[in-house]
């Protein structure tokens, strides 16, 4: 796989390859993607944010053109692979954020490695789908992702795409997180479900970041009640609504939140 014509960058964390795509000069952002795509699934925010910040969009362990996720990893192991990623690029608290299955390892990272993030962006977040769901909630949403480990994407990805985009979403960006299911590997999706199954409410008054909660007021993914229970127990955190969006909620709205956070965590840094 190339990015704009050329092999992807790649670093080792650990001894697991990770790729990633970059673009763009200024205060550091790293994006991380959600379940089911990997970085491709950034390609227009990263020519939209490049002319203002130095974006880096990671291929998560399992995804895209990184390596397998090793045998036996728990939520430990996923906050190392994303502190030591950062590490690798010599990134000086930046600003992270994380869509949907990337808020909660956004989260895990600024758990287990505070130090290595200076802002927090969750967008379509979880607690983990144990800390956000109601309890029947929760056992359809693994019922439903052990589906997509057995099953073709054809049986099942029209259902996901629908409670991902608002009714009115572009039908270009749609069609391309279609494509991004066909490369999806299910041995990933085996190895995430107990990191994203979890409750982590306990852990999040400890978490010091200064944190935006983005969600799209149509979002049939994340429920409100979830965005809001982040911010009652995250210390420093705030809710951003965009109208009409669903749970990916990409566009001009949040690119201003990208942007603010990256310049914001720059200045901390520089205090």
């Amino acid at each position: 796989m190339e990015a704009y014509g050329r092999k992807m960058p790649e670093v080792m964390v650990d001894g697991v390859r990770i790729a990633y795509r970059r673009r763009g000069t200024g205060a550091p952002l790293v994006l991380f993607h959600g379940a089911f795509e990997d970085s491709r699934v950034w390609t227009e925010e990263l020519e939209r944010l490049s002319p203002h910040v130095d974006v880096i969009a990671w291929d998560a362990p399992g995804c895209g053109e990184s390596a397998d996720v090793p045998s036996g990893w728990v939520d430990a192991d996923w906050a190392g692979a994303a502190s030591g990623f950062i590490t690798a690029l010599g990134l000086r608290k930046p600003a992270v954020a994380g869509f949907s299955l990337g808020s909660t390892i956004a989260l895990l990272l600024a758990r287990d490695h505070p130090t290595s993030v200076g802002r927090l962006v969750l967008v379509g977040a979880y607690a983990g789908w144990g800390g956000s769901l109601s309890a029947d909630a929760l056992a359809e949403r693994i019922a439903a992702v052990r589906y997509t480990i057995e099953h073709p994407a054809d049986e099942w990805a029209d259902a996901f795409l629908d409670s991902v985009f608002a009714a009115d979403a572009d039908a270009e960006r749609r069609a391309h997180a279609r494509s991004l299911l066909d490369d999806w590997r299910p041995t990933t999706t085996t190895a995430l479900l107990p990191v994203m199954a979890q409750d982590l409410r306990p852990a999040l008054p400890t978490i010091r970041t200064e944190t935006l909660i983005v969600r799209g007021t149509e979002d049939a993914r994340s429920p409100r009640s979830a965005s809001l229970e982040l911010c009652r127990l995250l210390p420093r955190a705030r809710l951003v609504e965009i109208a009409g969006a669903g749970h990916d909620c990409t566009g001009p709205e949040l690119d201003a939140v990208l942007v603010g956070a990256a310049r914001a965590a720059v200045e901390s840094a520089a205090r």
